[in-house]
Order: C-alpha cells, then sequence, then structure tokens
C-alpha cells in the first residue's frame, strides 16, 4: 500500500514539474512564428512613402534616392547554438 502510494506521489510530482516546461516551449514557439505577408501591403524592396505601406514590423528607410520598405535585421543567435 505505501509502495503504491509512493509511486503515485513520484508520478504526480514529475507531472507537475514537467507540465509547464513542456507548455513554455510551446508558447515560445509560437510567440517566434513568422507573421504571413499581407497581399494589401507592399513587399521588402518595393517603394514607399511611409512604414504603413510596408508589412507589419518593417519600415520604409530610405534607400538613396528613394524610400524603400526594409525588414528588420535578423535576430542573432546566443554563442554556441548550432543551427
Amino acid at each position: 500500500m505505501i509502495q503504491h502510494l509512493t509511486k503515485i506521489l513520484i508520478l504526480a510530482a514529475i507531472t507537475w514539474v514537467s507540465v509547464p516546461v513542456f507548455a513554455g516551449a510551446e508558447a515560445k514557439m509560437k510567440s517566434e512564428a513568422s507573421v504571413p505577408y499581407d497581399p494589401n501591403k507592399k513587399k521588402p524592396g518595393e517603394e514607399c512613402k511611409s512604414s504603413d505601406e510596408c508589412q507589419n514590423h518593417h519600415e520604409c528607410k530610405s534607400d538613396g534616392e528613394k524610400n524603400v520598405c526594409t525588414a528588420p535585421p535578423p535576430r542573432k543567435l546566443p554563442p554556441g547554438v548550432v543551427t
């Protein structure tokens, strides 16, 4: 009887600790997902007058004589990460 209770308590403790770890990783992956292109807005490299014309998170920046939609720089990976 005590062995069964001990096994149940150990399994419950492992489950209680591991579930938030996996849920946190899944939420982080969803937050890093790419935003789909809006077909009504301009793509990177196309001429624009303001950032409102560009895709989400893109900016209208000067590129010499004209303004073009520019994508944000890619996120840097921490040292030692293998891709």
